[in-house]
């Protein structure tokens, strides 16, 4: 061959050596997907399949799946009766809200000796469920647990049947809310709803329609043994009952150097409690009793340290054995 015509048969095959290498890369650029963008608003069905993409028109089986399908700040719905952790602790680490906006069961099952719910979220970040039903059946250790976070709000939720406790609020941020409404926490191993935070600085609870009944120790307790002397625990219950307790109704716990607690009882019953109705222990413990029953419990209070307030107008009575302490009288403003 020639220098004319091997010059000519090099420059046509780089032409296609170059055309091939172009081809392939291409090729990598239209076979690459793009990262999947996470959603404001995802959705979980019992029909659903964890390798969707968590939309309405693509639901996702388990909450887990669709937490990490959701954007901090974001909502999951839930749509259908069904179990939704698939056996596991439903952890949330990032604000998010979790609904059950219809009349159906949403489930959700602690493994045994587990958690139903974990939130170890971000220092500001709030966390709301709504109509959820957590059921250990015995073998659960706990339904809710609250680590890290601005704020826990519980809304139409039931939990029962756990080994330890229905509601932990064990929050090491401070400050930190915790409000529950229109909830049971009953048939539980431990208390109903605990409070016992280990954070600097203030932590707040509310409890509004709210039942805490047959639980193997309190009803709804503060406790500020886990905390220091210079951080408060403010607590109020409206309209809430709580009812067969294996220890006492409700519980405002401060050993002397450690976090101030202060409850506040209005418009609710304390019955039927196996020990005191209310109780306070440690000199800066404190319960406030205003328009509420205490009746029909071993004993109606003892104050073990600190102060239980009355405003007057409660009905105690009807309870088996002799109070401890005395209540102390204060003015309505």
């Amino acid at each position: 061959m020639g220098v004319p015509a091997l010059r000519q048969f090099l420059g046509a095959f780089l032409k296609v050596l170059t055309a091939f290498a172009v081809g392939l890369a291409l090729a990598g650029v239209l076979s690459t997907e793009p990262a999947q963008a996470q959603n404001q608003h995802s959705f979980v069905s019992s029909q659903g399949n964890d390798a969707n993409a968590c939309t309405l028109a693509a639901p996702c089986r388990h909450l887990q799946a669709a937490l990490a399908a959701t954007i901090s700040g974001g909502e999951i719905a839930i749509l259908d009766t069904a179990g939704y952790n698939g056996g596991t602790t439903v952890t949330i680490t990032k604000a998010v809200s979790i609904v059950n906006p219809g009349g159906f069961e949403a489930a959700i099952a602690p493994p045994s000796g587990g958690i139903g719910i974990v939130i170890n979220a971000g220092t500001n970040d709030a966390v709301s469920l709504r109509g959820l039903s957590i059921d250990g059946a015995g073998v659960g250790a706990n339904g809710i647990e609250f680590i890290n976070g601005a704020s826990l709000t519980v809304e139409n939720c039931i939990v029962r049947h756990v080994s330890q406790d229905g509601i932990d609020f064990l929050s090491n941020t401070a400050p930190s809310t915790l409000t529950v409404s229109n909830s049971l926490a009953a048939d539980n191993g431990g208390s109903g709803i605990y409070v016992g935070p280990s954070g600097a600085g203030a932590i707040t609870a509310v409890f509004n329609r709210v039942e805490a009944n047959n639980n193997g120790n309190v009803g709804i307790e503060l406790d500020g043994s886990g905390s220091a002397g210079t951080n408060t625990i403010s607590g109020t219950v409206s309209e809430s009952v709580a009812a067969g307790n294996g220890n006492a109704g409700l519980v405002s716990s401060a050993p002397v150097g450690q976090a101030q607690t202060s409850l506040m009882l209005f418009h609710s019953v304390v019955a039927n409690n196996n020990g005191n109705g209310v109780l306070t222990i440690g000199a800066n413990a404190t319960i406030r009793l205003a328009n509420s029953a205490v009746t029909g419990n071993t004993a109606g209070w003892a104050v073990l340290g600190g102060f239980i307030y009355s405003y007057g107008d409660n009905y105690i009575d009807g309870n088996v054995a002799s109070s401890t302490g005395s209540l102390t009288p204060i003015s309505k403003q």
